[in-house]
């Protein structure tokens, strides 16, 4: 079987506070600049989320293609949960939704 993906490619980075505040901190950034291109908390913005973190990670070298690629990727796992996940427990709101029930 072919892997898709490398598990090479897959990996996370957070060595420290100051990686994990890295990472945070171009997922806020890149997920208001993706916006506009992809939307939100979609199956759409997952995927393309998670396919520029496997390239950002190949593209880029070392820690800081780990680092900018855990944050795309944490972002399209997070897109993938509001889409799927979200709305079955939210009482059918829809996800994002300001009135959610919890």
């Amino acid at each position: 079987m072919v892997d898709l993906i490398p598990k090479k490619a897959v990996t996370f980075e957070s060595g420290s506070l100051w990686d994990s505040f890295a990472i945070g901190a171009v997922k806020a950034i890149e997920e208001r600049a993706m916006i506009p291109v992809v939307g939100n908390g979609s199956l759409k913005s997952a995927a393309a989320k998670g396919a520029a973190g496997v390239v950002i990670q190949s593209v880029i070298k070392g820690k800081t293609g780990k680092l900018i690629g855990s944050a795309f990727a944490i972002d399209a796992v997070e897109d993938a949960v509001q889409a799927l996940i979200v709305p079955m427990i939210d009482g059918g709101n829809e996800a994002g939704s300001v009135e959610s029930s919890w």
